[in-house]
């Protein structure tokens, strides 16, 4: 009788406890990015948020199409904008093209709490200067960053101020193109610049 009377005393305790409304009422701490009627949302108060899965993968499908994600694809996750986030970088063959396979390459920041997305489609085998050397079905170029000097910005690049960080597509055939994020973008509205010796 006695452990009866201390089970049911602990479980009237238990639920006063869950249906408190000192425990359950969390409206007055509202986390950085939900609003006060629970809904999320992206880069908010101006506060910029790191790419999520959920949103590259939704701008993977909107600007890659409706397959892109069942390719296989490699991924970059870093600071590739040199604003302190973290921006997520994919590369795929793309072989839905009607004009031949393509080395697809999407690129999502949300650079200074403003969402944005781009995509390149690099040609394989063409004489064009953006073009890959290779095309082999087996193994598809390499997607990888580096990291260069303040110099070889000014120097090369000719603005010491943009990010230093390049976006590399490697077939190990001919020299590899490379990509950097800049700040003020072209005439095309385009961040992602593209590079090649």
């Amino acid at each position: 009788m006695n452990k009866q009377k201390i089970l049911s005393g602990l479980s009237v305790a238990f639920l006063i406890g869950l249906l408190s409304p000192a425990f359950a009422d969390d409206s007055k701490t509202v986390m950085k990015g939900w609003d006060e009627n629970g809904v999320w949302e992206l880069n908010a108060n101006g506060e910029t948020d790191p790419v999520s899965s959920a949103q590259f993968y939704y701008e993977m499908r909107w600007q890659g199409g409706q397959y892109a994600r069942n390719y296989r694809h490699q991924m970059l996750t870093g600071d590739f904008t040199c604003d302190g986030v973290l921006d997520r970088i994919a590369g795929w063959v793309d072989l839905d093209n009607p004009d031949g396979p393509f080395f697809a390459l999407l690129f999502v920041t949300n650079h200074g709490a403003k969402d944005h997305s781009e995509i390149r489609y690099i040609p394989f085998k063409q004489s064009e200067q953006f073009a890959l050397c290779v095309f082999d079905e087996t193994a598809p170029p390499v997607l990888s960053w580096q990291e260069n000097s303040t110099e070889y910005m000014a120097e090369v690049m000719g603005d010491a101020d943009m990010c230093n960080f390049a976006i590399r597509v490697d077939d190990f055939m001919c020299d590899a193109p490379q990509f950097f994020y800049s700040e003020k973008p072209d005439e095309d509205g385009d961040h992602w610049m593209f590079f090649r010796n």
